[in-house]
Parts: C-alpha cells; sequence; structure tokens
C-alpha cells in the first residue's frame, strides 16, 4: 500500500487511514477526503475494493460520470444483478445499480437519485464482493 500512496496522483493527497477494530476482518479504510476515492485494504495492505465518486475519483475511471444507466449497460451487457432505488435501513435512499461479477474482479455502478448519471463506481476483489442477494 505504501508504494501505492507514493505515486500520482495519491502522492500530493491528504489521507486519512483507519481500521474499524469492531470488525473482525481488520480492514484498513483509505480515505482521499477532498477526491472521491477511498480504498479498503485487508491486513496485508492488498487491496480489496476501490471506491470512485465524482471529482477526481471520476478522473481515475474510464467509465464518464455523466453516462446514463441504459449507456453503461450498452457497453457492459447484462449485469449480474440489479437493483432498482430503494430505502435502506441505515444508509436512508439509494439509487438504482447494477453489478458485473468477472473471474478477476467485480464491478459496480451506482446511479444517482435525483438524475439518470454515475453517484459512484466500486471494484472489487472477488472475495471482498458480498454475495449476490438480488437477480435481473
Amino acid at each position: 500500500m505504501s508504494s501505492l500512496l507514493a505515486d500520482r496522483p495519491f502522492a500530493g493527497w491528504q489521507v486519512t487511514r483507519t481500521v474499524d477494530e469492531e470488525t473482525s476482518e481488520d480492514e484498513a479504510h483509505y480515505l482521499f477526503e477532498g477526491h472521491g476515492v477511498e480504498l479498503i485494504c485487508d491486513q496485508q495492505e492488498r487491496v480489496l475494493t476501490i471506491f470512485l465518486r465524482r471529482g477526481d475519483g471520476e478522473a481515475l475511471s474510464e467509465l464518464a460520470f455523466s453516462l446514463s444507466r441504459r449507456e453503461v449497460l450498452e457497453l457492459y451487457g447484462p449485469p449480474s444483478c440489479s437493483e432498482a432505488a430503494r430505502r435502506y435501513e441505515g444508509l436512508g435512499d439509494i439509487g438504482p445499480w447494477d453489478r458485473w461479477d468477472h473471474a478477476a474482479a467485480s464491478v459496480h455502478v451506482q446511479y444517482r437519485l435525483d438524475r439518470d448519471e454515475i453517484e459512484m463506481i466500486t471494484l472489487m476483489r472477488p472475495d471482498a464482493a458480498p454475495p449476490l442477494l438480488v437477480t435481473n
């Protein structure tokens, strides 16, 4: 992880590292405040999950956050699972999302509630992706 933090674009960014000691995983969270990027690492500091939000996070993505859900589906094809917008207890209202699972990684695209655009892209190692509970 330290070599990643020393490289561009992360080298000049302020980062906060936290560990949630209440979970059994002892995962480290790296939050790049104001840049739209968060990383979750395992105990060996290997990246498990990458969250990309609007801003600098968008610049690190190959997908423009202005793409509509239809455009994303045209690019990636049928998702492994999807869900419509809904209210989650403890999280509030969440926009619709699609997830594509592949051997090397899972890609989760969360769409905005207020307009048909990407809100966040999550990249996960297969062992970090939550089990599929919803099918399309």
